[in-house]
């Protein structure tokens, strides 16, 4: 598998396991150091990837609902770093994320998490 679609899995275990609250591919596709940083509701909100599982965790859709649809915007890749915008929907919100991603030992993981809450 080529980077390109190796990074592309990373995000699509990601929107998925947003959608889902599905911890073990959140954990999966974040670096355990990661954050998730943004504007939301009038306040900036800086999680750790354990915070933001629990978020996810409460806001999660029905099992059996169908994974809201996302679009990976670009990809950009310097070496072993990689910048990837996506816009999804969580929660019934649309956002704009913009994922940095760093390859270790073989395998793409999120090391950061900027949202852009679009109204």
């Amino acid at each position: 598998m080529g980077a390109y679609e190796a990074i592309a899995a990373v995000v699509a275990d990601y929107v998925t396991g947003m959608a889902r609250g599905d911890g073990a591919l959140l954990r999966g596709a974040f670096h355990t150091k990661a954050a998730s940083i943004g504007h939301f509701d009038g306040g900036l909100e800086w999680a750790s990837v354990e915070e933001f599982i629990a978020t996810c965790e409460i806001e999660a859709i029905d099992a059996d609902a169908p994974v809201p649809p996302y679009e990976i915007e670009s990809i950009a890749i310097a070496g072993d770093t990689a910048i990837v915008r996506v816009h999804d929907v969580w929660a019934g919100l649309n956002f704009r994320d913009t994922l940095s991603l760093l390859k270790q030992e073989g395998r793409w993981q999120i090391v950061s998490k900027v949202f852009l809450h679009l109204s």
